[in-house]
C-alpha cells in the first residue's frame, strides 16, 4: 500500500512539473521557416494552478485555502476525520475479531473461550467485514487525497477565467402566440447572450 501511494505522489508531482510552460516567453516569427523562442524576462513565478495543486499535494486542504474555498478546506478536512474513524475503529474490531477467531479455533483445551455462543462462521464473518472496511478506509484516503488535489488544480484555472457581464439565458413561454404564416401557435422560446 506504501508502494502504491509513493508511486501515486512520484507520477502526480512529474505531471505537474513535466508540463511546465513559461507563461513570458512568446514566439516570433523571423521568415515563413524560422522561429525564435524569446524569453521577457529570465525570472519566472508560478502559476496560480500549480501553486494550488502543489500547496494540496504538500498539506491536504491548502490547496483550496489557497483558492479561498474555505467550505471546500472544511469538506477536505472532514472527510480526512471521518475516513481515519473508519479506519482506527475497524482496526480495533478486525484485532478483537481476529482474537476471538483464534481462540474459536484453537485446539488447545487451556484457551478460554470468551464468546461461548458465537459461532466460528459468524465470528469470521465480522472479521471479514472490519478487514474490508480498513482497507476501504486507506483507499479512500488515497482518492481523497487526488481528488482534493484535482480540485484544487481545476479550482484555480477556473479562477483565471473571467466571465462576460452579459451572459444570460431566458425561457420565455408562448401561449397562443401569433406568427404570421403559422398563426396562432403554443411553444417556448429560448434566448441566450454572450
Amino acid at each position: 500500500m506504501r508502494l502504491f501511494i509513493s508511486i501515486l505522489f512520484c507520477s502526480i508531482v512529474m505531471l505537474i512539473f513535466g508540463q511546465t510552460v513559461d507563461e513570458n516567453s512568446s514566439i516570433q516569427p523571423l521568415s515563413d521557416t524560422t522561429i525564435i523562442l524569446k524569453n521577457k524576462n529570465e525570472n519566472t513565478t508560478w502559476s496560480k494552478p500549480k501553486k494550488a495543486t502543489v500547496l494540496a499535494l504538500t498539506i491536504p486542504g491548502s490547496g483550496q485555502i489557497y483558492n479561498k474555498k474555505y467550505l471546500k478546506a472544511a469538506i477536505v478536512y472532514g472527510g480526512f476525520g471521518g475516513l481515519a474513524y473508519m479506519f482506527d475503529f475497524n482496526r480495533d474490531s478486525l484485532s478483537k475479531y481476529q482474537t476471538i477467531y483464534a481462540a474459536k479455533i484453537d485446539d488447545d483445551p487451556s484457551t478460554i473461550d470468551h464468546y461461548p455462543n458465537r459461532s466460528e462462521a459468524s465470528v469470521k464473518s465480522d472479521r471479514d467485514f472490519h478487514r474490508k472496511y480498513r482497507d476501504l478506509s486507506l483507499i479512500g484516503f488515497v482518492m481523497l487525497y487526488a481528488l482534493q488535489a484535482i480540485d484544487a488544480n481545476v479550482d484555480a484555472h477556473l479562477n483565471e477565467f473571467s466571465l462576460n457581464k452579459d451572459l444570460s439565458f431566458k425561457c420565455i413561454p408562448k401561449v397562443y402566440a401569433f406568427h404570421p404564416g403559422i398563426g396562432m401557435y403554443n411553444g417556448i422560446t429560448l434566448q441566450y447572450n454572450f
